[in-house]
């Protein structure tokens, strides 16, 4: 009985360890782009890169956006789509260049409905 208690556990604990890694990207990587596309990307839209690394087999891009604002943002390496988006406001920032900017999330990759000027694919955003 306590065999079957303890295999029980564990693959629970495994069933929900996998629901847990669907923020892991699983692009292969024969077709993940350079990181120089992406920092060129960022940098042709104002930001001022600081670090590009791979985390969780997603590119993590941490630096500064044109307005001075401390950003981080998770890409998909092989498409460049924008998953997440963090922002850190210092006081004076205004989120219109990101939730108003159809150009930004064009070259982000996302997917434009022009007739509702709304992202079909939606990263996660979370502005402090």
């Amino acid at each position: 009985m306590k065999n079957k208690l303890i295999t029980a556990f564990i693959t629970s604990c495994l069933i929900s360890g996998a629901a847990l890694a669907d923020d892991d990207c699983t692009d292969p990587v024969a077709d993940w782009q350079p990181k120089e596309h992406l920092r060129q990307t960022m940098i042709d839209n104002g930001w001022k890169v600081q670090r590009i690394k791979v985390d969780d087999g997603c590119y993590e891009v941490k630096g500064l956006d044109r307005n001075g604002h401390q950003v981080e943002a998770k890409f998909s390496p092989a498409s460049l789509k924008i998953l997440e988006l963090e922002i850190k406001f210092d006081g004076s920032g205004d989120i219109s260049d990101y939730l108003g900017n159809q150009e930004f999330r064009q070259k982000l990759g996302n997917d434009i409905n022009p007739e509702s000027n709304t992202a079909t694919s939606k990263p996660k955003v979370t502005i402090e």
